[in-house]
């Protein structure tokens, strides 16, 4: 029986204790006070008790006030312990899929196999990755799940888009359409459609608005982790919701009336100006932005929008110091250095604007146009290799990018590859025969054989 005792201690002495995870340092500075304290209590529960539930609570406190990288450690903490929160892994993958990590975010995301949003959200970030054929089987499964999850149809529709089956996303689209789907995204989808499938009349109408971004899909765990915002937070984000419900008039009212009790405020500000923007009220835009700038000039993202709102006004100088600014404050900021890349282009400065479009790529932007903007930097800069890869590229996640066919015919001759870049040209003018992209890139290979 002693023998039995001591090896039962020895057992126990070997046993390996589960790792203690470092609580985050939080700056709190930034956030509402109701934000701060609901923050520093879950602080506090976790040193007294420290459960998974506990890491998790913070977690959702910290995600659902846009801090994603901090939230990301509570959520690992949580699942390296006994009893996990079911949703854990969920939320997870949102904040990974917030900062570009869209290959973590879709393995945590695996794990729900009946949960609609996580297979469709899955879909989406597939398509972010390039892989349309991945993207078709998660949103074919959250199909099977949920026959009307509208972000799942829609999302194939965007797949039909991508493997250039132009006809097939016409019919999801259409379908859709005539069972009320009516939000100004998914016409701007089906002129999309009709466009690429030769239907130019049919396009032109639902074309008209090219800045239209998707709506709110119905995602009830994401809700959940939105209850979790405090104060100021959970009035900006409700004002902001109405953008995603097609309602900027109503987002503006909401606004103005907190700008009202809280002048001072940046995010208010910021996200003022950036829907008085939209609603082309540029000088208003301009005097919501600079008052968020001279009270608060070390906030990054309203350096950013006052960037935007003078680049889009042709004040290109005065953009260019407070996109450096942005820069400076928040490195990291991959729509500031692709705002930087497209003032340098705007001055001629090649060799920055290539800097700025490889370093917003390097640190996670997905949006094919700087790698396109990339690519056209690197034509001039004679790097003609580089230049065709940034096509081809973008190319396999947009089949009919005709400024990248373009692009690419032209980085393909310079480089004496004439006959493959005759041959991409052609199939891409017989498409589109009057696209002035495909005929700028035409008139420069014809310059190039005349010079030989």
């Amino acid at each position: 029986m002693r023998f039995i005792f001591i090896a039962i201690l020895l057992f126990i002495g070997c046993a390996k204790p589960t790792p203690r995870a470092t609580i985050p340092v939080i700056d709190t500075s930034q956030l509402a006070p109701e934000a701060g304290t609901a923050i520093n209590s879950a602080i506090n529960k976790i040193k007294s008790s420290g459960g998974a539930q506990d890491w998790v609570t913070l977690g959702l406190y910290l995600q659902a006030h846009g801090l994603y990288k901090n939230a990301i450690t509570c959520y690992e903490a949580a699942i390296n312990l006994p009893n996990t929160p079911t949703k854990t892994k969920y939320w997870l993958a949102l904040s990974l899929a917030k900062l570009g990590e869209y290959d973590k975010a879709i393995a945590n995301c695996s794990d729900y196999k009946n949960y609609t949003p996580a297979l469709w959200h899955q879909g989406y970030w597939f398509i972010d990755l390039g892989n349309a054929e991945a993207a078709e089987l998660s949103f074919t499964r959250a199909l099977e799940v949920n026959n009307k999850a509208v972000a799942a149809i829609v999302g194939l529709a965007r797949t039909k888009l991508q493997q250039n089956n132009p006809s097939e996303a016409i019919v999801i689209l259409e379908d859709l359409r005539n069972r009320g789907g009516n939000h100004p995204y998914l016409s701007y989808l089906l002129g999309t459609a009709y466009q690429r499938a030769g239907f130019v009349e049919k396009a032109s109408s639902l074309l008209h608005n090219t800045g239209i971004t998707p709506p709110k899909w119905e995602d009830p765990w994401f809700e959940e982790m939105q209850s979790y915002k405090k104060g100021l937070a959970a009035l900006i984000s409700v004002a902001i919701a109405k953008l995603d419900n097609d309602d900027p008039t109503g987002a503006l009212t909401s606004l103005e009336l907190l700008a009202k009790t809280n002048p001072r405020h940046p995010t208010i500000l910021t996200n003022l100006a950036i829907v008085q923007l939209q609603l082309n009220q540029v000088d208003k835009a301009i005097t919501s932005c600079s008052n968020a700038v001279r009270w608060n000039p070390d906030h990054a993202q309203a350096q950013l929008a006052m960037a935007t709102i003078f680049f889009q006004s042709g004040k290109v100088d005065r953009a260019e110091n407070h996109v450096l600014r942005a820069i400076e404050l928040r490195p990291a900021n991959s729509q500031a250095h692709s705002l930087a890349g497209k003032i340098a282009l705007r001055t001629a400065n090649v060799q920055d604007a290539a800097k700025h479009f490889e370093q917003a790529i390097a640190i996670g932007s997905n949006n094919p146009a700087d790698r396109e903007m990339l690519g056209m930097t690197y034509l001039d800069l004679q790097r003609y290799d580089k230049a065709a890869k940034q096509f081809e590229f973008v190319l396999r996640i947009s089949p009919n990018a005709t400024l990248s066919i373009g692009g690419l015919a032209v980085a393909l001759a310079k480089s004496g590859k004439k006959n493959e870049a005759m041959s991409i040209l052609q199939k891409g003018l017989l498409q589109f025969p009057n696209d002035l992209h495909l005929l700028r890139a035409a008139k420069s290979l014809e310059q190039q054989r005349r010079k030989k």
